[in-house]
């Protein structure tokens, strides 16, 4: 396996500025420990993420990702319009991914495409991961990615851990765990490279309506 695939997780931390470098001697600082194994057996893999790619990868499964580093969540302050509040587009409203008390959620669409008139999305070359606290009516940016890496789904385990789906241009597929409560994330990475006719990503927007190029 070539070198470049073992891409730092570190990349994947929110910055203050669209064209600001995701890597920096200070974020690296704070690796903390390796991330716990995941479990042989998780329902995860019943997720549309690893059901779409398991048509063309048959061994696409939770378990083969590899642990890499765990990093701290970083939060910096997003203007990401909130659902239900003033300039909050509804175009946007069924991608949102809700925490099981519907009180929280994760937006990563909002910032990374916008609807066309002609119904097509039109998409900028980064992408960021907001969360909203909808009883505190505050939104944070947690991640910002450049156009190699992006989110493509997530989902939540309770209130408090909310797991980020995401793939990257090399086809090296890549989990990222985030636990609130303890303040860390815990990374994975596919150990190979994917066979993938088309991105999840671009199927995730087209089963909702949005046209994709």
């Amino acid at each position: 396996m070539k070198v470049y695939y073992l891409f730092l997780f570190t990349l994947l931390f929110s910055c203050d500025e669209k064209n600001k470098p995701l890597y920096s001697e200070e974020t690296d600082a704070k690796k903390t420990e390796t991330s716990a194994k995941i479990p042989e057996k998780d329902t995860t893999n019943f997720h549309p993420w690893f059901q779409y790619y398991r048509k063309e990868n048959p061994n696409f499964k939770r378990e083969i990702f590899k642990p890499q580093e765990s990093t701290p969540i970083t939060y910096r302050e997003s203007f990401a319009p909130i659902l239900h509040q003033k300039g909050f587009n509804p175009i946007y409203q069924p991608f949102l991914v809700f925490n099981q008390g519907r009180d929280q959620y994760l937006d990563f669409d909002s910032y990374q495409w916008e609807l066309l008139p002609d119904g097509s999305a039109a998409f900028e070359a980064d992408e960021a991961l907001i969360l909203v606290d909808l009883k505190n009516r505050k939104a944070q940016q947690i991640a910002f990615f450049g156009p190699s890496f992006w989110i493509e789904d997530a989902y939540w385990k309770g209130d408090s851990v909310a797991v980020v789906l995401g793939n990257t241009y090399e086809k090296v597929p890549f989990i990222m765990e985030y636990n609130f409560n303890k303040k860390i994330i815990n990374n994975y990475k596919y150990p190979d490279t994917l066979k993938i006719g088309e991105f999840y990503s671009k199927y995730r927007l087209k089963r909702k309506g949005i046209q994709v190029d």
